[in-house]
């Protein structure tokens, strides 16, 4: 089971959603995504998608959607960045079976400077530029 944990800047607060960093979801036939709450992930995806769904498939319409924030105008949002550039510190199982399906752009501003916020755990704060973004250990396992 992972933690949950909270991610926030050690000087000025600056914040971004508790748990893990994002969440699974699956795609129905319509092309939505649908959540996957935890801890039912893996039963949501497979009411979706049906019991007997192929691996292929399964791997096809799964994604995770990243908690992520704007380098430029601080707005924050979620996108599928797919694989994280940066390893992960704590269990994050479904990331190795998800590929980016969304464009690095602020839906606000359209920079492309957006990072996901486990890429900024120990990065300077996007906001104030002094402090670092910290991954705060709960002791909250879900």
């Amino acid at each position: 089971m992972p933690p949950i944990n909270h991610y926030r800047c050690d000087k000025c607060g600056f914040s971004f959603p508790s748990g893990w960093g994002g969440y699974l979801y699956v795609i129905d036939n319509s092309g939505k995504r649908i959540v996957c709450p935890h801890p039912i992930e893996l039963q949501t995806a497979y009411q979706v998608l049906g019991h007997d769904v192929a691996p292929e498939v399964f791997k096809e319409r799964t994604g995770f959607n990243s908690d992520c924030v704007c380098l430029d105008c601080l707005k924050q949002f979620e996108l599928d960045l797919g694989y994280p550039e940066k390893p992960m510190n704590s269990m994050r199982y479904f990331y190795e079976h998800t590929k980016e399906r969304d464009k690095r752009e602020c839906p606000y501003c359209k920079s492309s400077r957006v990072k996901a916020v486990l890429e900024l755990i120990g990065e300077p704060c996007p906001k104030c530029k002094v402090g670092t973004i910290k991954e705060i250990y709960t002791g909250i396992i879900s």
